[in-house]
């Protein structure tokens, strides 16, 4: 698997992940994986959980109106991909 135009890799949570999800939920949608490196190796996340939790906080605090999204926990609850649909109530603004 590599990076496209709707598919994200981010070894780490930053917010840097919150502009890609003001794009894709503008434009046609896309996914992010969360404890990947940019070459689609799984490096994992210390805690699936909270990093959810971290996700959705800041999504749900930086960006209006709120995207509609999916969390997932996959590779044995190591890494989690992040499903952004593209937004019905656009501009999405962060």
């Amino acid at each position: 698997m590599r990076e496209t135009r709707t598919t994200e890799f981010k070894e780490k949570i930053t917010n840097t992940f919150l502009k890609t999800v003001s794009a894709f939920s503008n434009y046609d949608g896309g996914e992010i994986f969360f404890g990947v490196d940019d070459n689609g190796n799984i490096k994992g996340l210390p805690d699936v959980k909270q990093a959810c939790l971290d996700i959705e906080n800041k999504i749900n605090d930086s960006i209006t109106p709120q995207p509609d999204y999916t969390l997932e926990l996959q590779n044995n609850d190591r890494t989690i991909k992040l499903t952004v649909k593209s937004g019905r109530q656009k501009p999405y603004l962060y």
